[in-house]
Parts: structure tokens; C-alpha cells; sequence
């Protein structure tokens, strides 16, 4: 098999040959398709985490070591079945298409027997940073039960996205649906700002079109036109354009003009930076939500009557659950839901395609296709 590795922070990555792994015994080997690169294969390669009041490392872990292959967003066919797996069995059979949920947890804590894996304190054995992961021809997944089959009406270079960006928005909007659909009902209609409108955001705004009540308006904010622009083709109501020319509070002005009454009841931000939290706080309704997607670091000044007065509450939502994976497949199948632009990279090319998310050049989503 071949696969493509960090073996130092910064460095090219590697090409090189492997065996194609074993099976383990309740587990499978999946032959790759699709991988998505994600930013936070970026800020692995960079072995670097901005936690707002400081700087962690992945190897501050003493588990993390490189090389890693990275890559979680994997979509394949099951090329193989360990020893304890059926292989009459229905749920998963070899040659099925399939997505695997990279989030690998201990599954035997408190919280994996509740079926909040989420909350496992052992998560860094997740595919593509504990164990290696989807930049590989064939991918070693612990236990069948984190495998999805996919339907055919999805596509899998489609499905790929699902484990990650599609699997964080899809928690976000479920998130934030309760708060909506409380306020949809004491006042009629509702809004709802969509903070970055990259491949992130365009997963969150079709889903929140599917899952939020019909009468909510969705706008998108981001910096960037063209970004918009795909935004509004795909069915936003509004859009912002936060030029960097606006000072603070000409940002937070357009924004507020562009919710329902002069402000939002939710707010999702998948950028999650001091200027993007603060200016969606303050584009807020009294009794609003707001849910906390992005890892660009930093911190935010809120002023905390803002909460006890206003009545809001902010949250932060952690990619998602192996049930909401499940949940989101089906959702996906049955509305046919489009996927942001792709662009496609052979396995040779992943570097430069990580070097292009890496220096924000790139509309949509990146993947690797085999």
C-alpha cells in the first residue's frame, strides 16, 4: 500500500510503502477512495493547537508520536473482515461502500457506554491522530461499529465529508434547533447567522435549511465575496460582507440590519475567533443561542450581564456522536444535499493541497482521490 505521512512538523510529508494491514479481530481494512484534508490535518502538521490563552502540541501527549499518516475524513470499500467479525452478517459485508466516524473512543468508560463518546477522555486514538488514518491506500479501523454504509444515492466523494465537517455542522444545527424552535414559536420567525462561509459553512447552511423551521432566515457572514456569493446560489436569505475596512462597530451595525428585528436568536460560528465571537454575540436577540464551531483560537470579551440580562447562552459543540453519524447519512440520502465545491488531489499531490488550505486558497474543500 502507499501512504503519505507527517514525519516532522512542517516538513513535506512522505511518500512511502507499507504492507496492507491485518485486520483486527473486530475490526476491518477499508481500501480508500476518498479523503478529505481538513485544517486540523494542517494544525497537526504544524504539531500545533492555539487554545486562546496559550499553545498546546499534539506530542505533549506522550501516546501522539510521529510519523502519523493524517487524514479522517475516509470514505472506501470494506476490503476486508477480522477473525470475530460474520461475514454473512447484513450490517457489514466485504466490498460494501462505507464512511468510518475517525472519532475511535475507548468504548468502555462511563461516557462510551452511554453512547457519548464525545466526552471520552481517550479520543486521540481517533484515526489520522492516534492511529493512521485516510493519506493511505487502505486504513486500519479498530472495530466495525464505527463503520457507516453509505447509500447509493450519495456519492462518496460526498460521503467523506460527512465524519467531520458534515458530522460538526449537522451537531451544531441539532444544537442550536431546540433554542429556534422556541423562539419560532413566541414570535413567528426567527433568524439565524452562519459565521464563515467556506466548506464548513455551506454544509450548516443547507442542513440548517432541512432542520430549522421554515420560517427561520439564514445569513452567512465571511470575508470574503466569493464566498458569498456561492452562499446565496445555495440558498442563503442574506449574506454580510464583514470588509476589513469597517470598524467594529460598523460591522456589528450591517450585521444586526441583516437578522429579523434588528439582531438573531442564533448564532453558529465556524471560524470561532475574537472578532468573529464577539460580533456575533452582539448581533444577538435577548434569549438568543449561540454555538461555538471553530478551532482558530484566541480569546473574547463578553460582558457578563450580557448573558443574565439577555438571557443568552453560548455552547460549544465537539464534531459529533457515531449516532448523529448515522443520523446524518440517512438525512443526506434522503434529501440528496449538495456538497461544498470540491477539488480533487491525487495522493501524490496532498502536500500542495495541504499547503493551499494552509494559506486559505481554497473555496470549498480539498480531497484526496485514489
Amino acid at each position: 500500500m502507499r501512504k503519505a505521512q507527517i514525519v516532522a512538523p512542517q516538513t513535506p510529508l512522505e511518500l512511502c510503502e507499507d504492507a496492507i494491514p491485518t485486520p483486527p479481530p473486530k475490526g476491518a481494512i477499508i481500501k480508500t477512495l476518498y479523503s478529505g484534508i481538513c485544517h486540523s490535518d494542517i494544525n497537526q502538521w504544524f504539531n500545533e493547537i492555539n487554545q486562546g490563552d496559550k499553545k498546546t502540541h499534539f506530542t505533549d501527549n506522550p501516546k501522539y508520536k510521529f510519523p502519523i499518516v493524517p487524514g479522517h475524513e475516509i470514505a472506501g470499500v470494506v476490503h476486508s473482515l477480522g477473525s470475530e467479525v460474520d461475514p454473512d452478517a447484513e450490517d457489514l459485508k466485504v466490498g460494501d461502500e462505507v464512511v468510518a466516524h475517525p472519532w475511535i473512543s475507548c468504548g468502555s468508560c462511563r461516557f462510551c457506554y452511554e453512547n457519548e463518546n464525545s466526552l471520552c477522555d481517550q479520543r486521540h486514538n481517533g484515526l489520522g491522530v492516534g492511529t493512521p488514518g485516510g493519506y493511505a491506500t487502505y486504513v486500519w479501523v479498530r472495530e466495525k461499529k464505527y463503520l457507516v454504509k453509505v447509500p447509493p444515492s450519495i456519492p462518496l466523494e460526498v460521503a467523506c465529508m460527512l465524519p467531520c465537517s458534515g458530522l460538526t455542522t449537522y451537531n451544531a444545527v441539532t444544537t442550536l434547533q431546540p433554542a429556534i424552535e422556541r423562539m419560532n414559536k413566541l414570535k413567528g420567525s426567527t433568524s439565524v447567522l452562519l459565521v464563515g462561509a467556506g466548506g464548513l459553512g455551506l454544509w450548516c447552511l443547507q442542513l440548517a435549511k432541512k432542520i430549522l423551521p421554515k420560517t427561520t432566515r439564514i445569513v452567512m457572514a465571511d470575508i470574503n465575496e466569493k464566498n458569498l456569493k456561492v452562499a446565496l446560489e445555495r440558498g442563503a436569505d442574506g449574506t454580510v460582507l464583514w470588509d476589513r475596512n469597517l470598524s467594529e462597530a460598523e460591522a456589528i451595525e450591517i450585521t444586526k440590519k441583516a437578522g429579523t428585528d434588528g439582531g438573531f436568536d442564533g448564532v453558529i460560528d465556524m471560524v470561532n475567533s475574537k472578532i468573529t465571537a464577539e460580533r456575533g454575540f452582539k448581533s444577538t436577540h435577548r434569549g438568543s443561542k449561540m454555538v461555538l464551531v471553530g478551532l482558530y483560537g484566541g480569546g473574547a470579551t463578553f460582558a457578563l450581564p450580557g448573558f443574565v440580562h439577555g438571557l443568552r447562552t453560548v455552547q460549544g459543540v465537539l464534531v459529533g456522536r457515531l449516532a448523529q453519524l448515522r443520523e446524518l447519512v440517512a438525512l443526506v440520502a434522503e434529501e440528496k444535499l449538495v456538497p461544498p465545491p470540491l477539488t480533487f488531489y491525487s495522493l501524490d499531490d496532498a502536500f500542495n493541497a495541504m499547503c493551499l488550505v494552509r494559506d486559505g486558497k481554497v473555496q470549498g474543500r480539498c480531497v484526496i482521490k485514489f
